[in-house]
C-alpha cells in the first residue's frame, strides 16, 4: 500500500522513546515486549482498496507510524519521518467453507507478528493483516513498535482507524485528526529550555523519594522457587463492576483506589511503614499529548506511607502520591537512571493501571453478595515463569471495559507462589468488598494470610 502526503524530517529521540530503545539494545527479551498487537472489525460493505486508503490517511496523521529509526555511533538512535512510501499489508483470505474459526486466524497473525517483531531501520512500525472471507473485509490485525505507540497510543490508533471506517461506510467525511503533538515536535520541545527544566524538577523530586528508601522496605528474601520469576493473572468480571463505586465511595479517581488497595496488601508484606513503588504514568495530562500516538509512558519513583489507619486515609495519602508522580512522570530516564544506579534501587516494585484509561465499564449488581457470586466467573492462571527477569514485584492491571486482567509478577524469593496467588485472589475480594462498604485494613493484612496458606503448595 502506498503512502502519501506527510511531512518529511528527521529528529532525535523523545524520553519516552529513549526507554524503549535502551531496553531494545540492552535487554534480549525485550523483543517480542516491544510489539504491541490488536485487532478490530471491518464495517461490512467497504472493499480491501477502501480500507487501505483509509489506512494510509491513518499513517498520514500519525507520523509515528511512518517513522524508521537509525542508531548512531554512541548507541542512540534518530527518526527518520518519511512523507511518502510503501507499506506492505498481508491479506488472508478465508473461503467460505474453511471450518477454520475467526479466532484461531486472529491469533496466528498477531503471534507471527510478535515473532517476527521490527527492523526499525528498514521497517515501518507498524504491521497491518486484512483477514477476509471470499474477498470481503472481516477482520483486521495491527501489530506496532513500541518505540512508535504505547499501550494507550494503540489503542487511539485502533479508535482513529475505526471512526475512520465508520465515516466512510455512512458516506460521511472522515472525523478530523485529533489536535495534538508529533514525536518530532515533542523531541523539539524536551530538547528546549522549559523541557530541560522539567527533566531538573523531575530528578529533584526522585532525590526526595530515594532519601527516603532502603533496602529493607520489601520483604526478606528466602529460597526461591525454580524458575525464579512468576508471574500469575487474575481475570475478573467482578472487579471491573466493583472499582467505580468502590472509588466513588472514597471520592477517588479508579487508579488510585487501584493504588491504595495494592498498597494495602503491600502493607501485609513488606516489614516497614512504607514502601518504594514505580509507577508507570501515561503522562497525557495535557490537551496536546491526549491524542498523540507516541511512547509516552514512563514510570517514576514514588514512596507510599503504610502508616494510614483506616482506607480512607490510604486512599488520600495515594491521592497525593499519584498527584506527584504525574507531574513528574514525563523526565530522561538515562539521568534519573544514573540516580537510580547510585542508590541501588534500579529494582523494586512496580505499578501499571492501563485499566482505568478504558472507557464503558459495566454496572455492579445492586448488593454485595450478588456480586461476591460473580467471583465465580474468575479465572486465575500462571502464564510465566522464567530464570531471570529485571524486575522484583510488578503489578499491572489490564483487561477489557468488562473483564480485568490483576497480573502480578514477582521475584520468589520475595514473594513464594502461593503469596502470588493469594495477593491477586485477596486484591479481588478487598475491590468488592470496598464497591459496598468500609473495611479494616487489618482485615485486608488477615484475608492476604488466611489465602497464602491455603495456597502455599501452589506451583
Amino acid at each position: 500500500m502506498e503512502f502519501h502526503g506527510g511531512r518529511t524530517r528527521t529528529a532525535p529521540l523523545t524520553w519516552g522513546q529513549e526507554v524503549i530503545w535502551d531496553l531494545l539494545r540492552d535487554w534480549p527479551d525485550a523483543r517480542s515486549f516491544a510489539v504491541l498487537t490488536r485487532w478490530m472489525p471491518i464495517p461490512l460493505l467497504l472493499s480491501v482498496g477502501e480500507v487501505l486508503e483509509v489506512l494510509g490517511e491513518l499513517l498520514r496523521r500519525h507520523e509515528s507510524l511512518r517513522t524508521r529509526y537509525h542508531p548512531t555511533s554512541s548507541g542512540d538512535a534518530t527518526q527518520q519521518v518519511l512523507g511518502s512510501g510503501v507499506l506492505p499489508v498481508e491479506l488472508v483470505d478465508r473461503p467460505a467453507q474453511d471450518p477454520t474459526d475467526w479466532t484461531s486466524i486472529v491469533t496466528d497473525c498477531l503471534v507471527g507478528a510478535v515473532e517476527a517483531g521490527f527492523d526499525h531501520e528498514r521497517d515501518l512500525p507498524i504491521r497491518v493483516t486484512v483477514i477476509l472471507e471470499e474477498g470481503i473485509p472481516i477482520l483486521l490485525t495491527l501489530a506496532v513498535s513500541h518505540l512508535s505507540a504505547d499501550f494507550i497510543g494503540a489503542d487511539l490508533i485502533v479508535a482513529d482507524f475505526t471512526a475512520m471506517l465508520q465515516a466512510r461506510v455512512a458516506g460521511h467525511p472522515l472525523p478530523p485528526a485529533r489536535p495534538g503533538l508529533q514525536p518530532a515536535e515533542l523531541a523539539a520541545w524536551e530538547h528546549r529550555p522549559e523541557g530541560q527544566l522539567q527533566d531538573v524538577e523531575a530528578a529533584r523530586y526522585l532525590r526526595r523519594q530515594l532519601d527516603r528508601t532502603h533496602p529493607g522496605m520489601l520483604p526478606a528474601r528466602a529460597a526461591p522457587a525454580t524458575p525464579r520469576f512468576h508471574r500469575g493473572v487474575l481475570e475478573s468480571e467482578a472487579v471491573a463492576m466493583a472499582v467505580g463505586p468502590a472509588a466513588r465511595r472514597y471520592r477517588a479517581t479508579p487508579s488510585t483506589l487501584l493504588l491504595a488497595v495494592t498498597s494495602a496488601l503491600m502493607r501485609g508484606i513488606c516489614p516497614g511503614p512504607a514502601y518504594p513503588v514505580d509507577i508507570l504514568q501515561s503522562n497525557r495530562m495535557t490537551p496536546e499529548l491526549a491524542g498523540m500516538v507516541c511512547s509516552l509512558s514512563q514510570g517514576i519513583l514514588t514512596v507510599v506511607d503504610l502508616t494510614a489507619d483506616t482506607v480512607a486515609d490510604l486512599v488520600r495519602h495515594c491521592t497525593a502520591v499519584l498527584a506527584e508522580a504525574r507531574g513528574h512522570g514525563r523526565h530522561r530516564q538515562r539521568s534519573t537512571l544514573e540516580l537510580l544506579s547510585t542508590a541501588g534501587a534500579r529494582r523494586g516494585c512496580q505499578f501499571n493501571d492501563i485499566w482505568s484509561h478504558l472507557p464503558g465499564r459495566p454496572r455492579p449488581p445492586a448488593t454485595l453478595r450478588e456480586l461476591e457470586g460473580v467471583t465465580a466467573t474468575s479465572t486465575f492462571s500462571w502464564v510465566e515463569q522464567v530464570p531471570e527477569k529485571n524486575k522484583d514485584l510488578f503489578m499491572g492491571i489490564r483487561g477489557t471495559a468488562d473483564r480485568v486482567h490483576l497480573s502480578l509478577f514477582a521475584d520468589t524469593a520475595l514473594l513464594p507462589p502461593g503469596d502470588i496467588r493469594a495477593f491477586l485472589d485477596t486484591f479481588e475480594r478487598t475491590v468488592v468488598t470496598l464497591a459496598y462498604q468500609d473495611l479494616p485494613l487489618d482485615q485486608v493484612t488477615h484475608w492476604f494470610a488466611e489465602t497464602a496458606t491455603r495456597f502455599a503448595e501452589d506451583r
